[in-house]
């Protein structure tokens, strides 16, 4: 007898992803089938394990294929085959009716055996992105990962979406029936806000590629000149406005170290506010969407430099 080939289908979740695990980190994630690239090699999105994409399946969906194959195989050849037995037997039973010696064949009513189908609902993750190099759609647990099809990190495409937060954020902030008080502290929340999701994306980086960014110090994406330097000059050399980054970024220092204040630093750092000095910055919306412009290059000119 040949082997037995059965297929299955190995079934998505309500929105159309399949559950992915990990064969080295044990990880789990899930991609949609039809989105990306036509591949059948596939990356882990949290370590550096890459391979077929038949070494990726799940616990859950390993246990599921083979009760089918189970199921199919005892209907397909163990249960004929008993139907076969139990038939032979019943008609012995008939022709030894008027027998010295009779056959009596009783049955439990049929030969199916309960295989049960293990049946499974993939779980439910953090974040749900579409990579903005190859769109395949993915979801992963935490913020950062690299695409499962081209391998590339979406750091910057996190990025970029949460940029596009803080400035829905900061409309709200700019309507006029929000306290002057309470508008004030909110904009300064914008500013931070931006940078420290810069800052997530430099440690996010420096993880991926340890060798392209210095150890020390370690809030070296809080420190725009020290970043600068580290890159060669790369960002003062390309962004628009570079002078203009360095005040926020300093404003944000005065935010969280010295309650808003100008000091001598700041002056030093940002000569063109002097008359500024002991008196508290007060950032404007104007200011703000400017800023976050700003920033949103400076991502560009960071992803330019880091490569792929």
């Amino acid at each position: 007898m040949g082997d037995l080939n059965i297929k299955v289908t190995v079934p998505l979740d309500e929105n159309g992803m399949m559950g992915r695990e990990c064969l080295k980190c044990e990880q789990y994630f899930k991609l949609k089938p039809g989105t990306g690239l036509e591949t059948s090699h596939c990356h882990c999105p949290y370590c550096d394990y890459e391979g077929n994409s038949d070494t990726f399946w799940t616990q859950a969906q390993l246990d599921y294929a083979r009760s089918i194959a189970i199921q199919r195989a005892y209907n397909q050849i163990v249960k004929p085959s008993l139907d076969n037995i139990t038939n032979s037997f019943k008609k012995l039973e008939r022709t030894s009716r008027n027998s010295l010696i009779r056959f009596k064949v009783k049955t439990s009513g049929n030969n199916n055996y309960l295989f049960p189908i293990k049946y499974y609902s993939e779980s439910e993750l953090e974040t749900n992105l579409t990579c903005d190099n190859c769109e395949l759609e993915f979801a992963i647990y935490g913020v950062f990962s690299k695409c499962p099809d081209c391998n590339q990190t979406n750091a910057f495409l996190i990025y970029e979406k949460s940029l596009e937060v803080i400035k829905k954020k900061l409309d709200i902030f700019s309507k006029p029936e929000i306290p002057e008080e309470i508008r004030e502290l909110s904009l300064s929340s914008v500013l931070t806000l931006a940078i420290s999701t810069f800052d997530g994306l430099g440690k996010e980086l420096r993880n991926r590629k340890p060798n392209h960014y210095p150890n020390r110090p370690r809030n070296l994406f809080q420190n725009l000149f020290v970043l600068d330097e580290k890159m060669g000059n790369f960002i003062s050399d390309q962004h628009s406005n570079y002078n203009g980054l360095i005040k926020y970024f300093q404003i944000r220092h005065l935010i969280e170290h010295n309650m808003g204040v100008v000091d001598s630093n700041f002056v030093t750092k940002v000569p063109n506010n002097s008359h500024m000095l002991g008196r508290k910055y007060k950032l404007t919306v104007l200011e703000l969407n400017d800023f976050l412009m700003m920033m949103q290059e400076l991502g560009r000119i960071v992803k330019d430099n880091y490569g792929g």
